[in-house]
């Protein structure tokens, strides 16, 4: 993430104080609306359309969404500044400064398949016992692992992947013979 990415999203999680939880979920929400319609995000990053322009159209989708006084400012702000195509970026930082404020840990999970839900159930109370922290687990599809899964949590990697097994598999036989 860039520094300016989290300048913008320590001074935001400093104004929302103890609405900090409910600032995230907003400005998720909007990131997604904007993601949603690239015609929004297009006009409200473009430089040619004057300023007073975007601004009423932000005021209007205020109007309509409620967001906290805090989060309409602060989308004010990015407006103003010219930085709302950082919006994404402001947005997983603000979560991640969020998360570590609240004691939650980020753990991204690839597996080959997607997991049931009784699954992730289990493999979440796992991590939690092996983390012995909160957890926010983010899951994806990574077909290439054929089978198992990878974790990450900060800069560990858990790999118990069967493309992991083969490559080493494939090491000790090549040392072997």
């Amino acid at each position: 993430m860039s520094s300016l990415a989290n300048r913008y999203a320590r001074a935001l999680a400093d104004a929302a104080g103890a609405d900090l939880p409910k600032v995230v979920a907003e400005l998720r929400d909007f990131h997604k609306l904007t993601k949603a319609s690239a015609e929004l995000a297009d006009v409200l990053a473009n430089p040619a359309i004057p300023l007073a322009q975007k601004e009423s159209l932000l005021q209007a989708l205020c109007a309509r969404l409620k967001p906290h006084p805090i989060t309409a400012n602060f989308l004010g702000v990015l407006l103003r500044n010219q930085r709302m195509t950082a919006l994404g970026d402001i947005h997983a930082a603000l979560e991640a400064l969020a998360d570590a404020r609240a004691g939650i840990v980020a753990v991204e999970v690839a597996s080959a398949v997607a997991l049931g839900v009784s699954e992730r159930r289990a493999l979440e109370r796992r991590l939690k016992e092996v983390i012995g922290s909160d957890i926010r687990v983010t899951y994806k599809e990574a077909p290439d692992l054929i089978g198992g899964i990878v974790a990450r949590v900060g800069s560990v990697y858990y790999d118990g992947s069967i493309r992991t097994q083969l490559a080493e598999f494939r090491e000790r036989l090549a040392r072997r013979y």
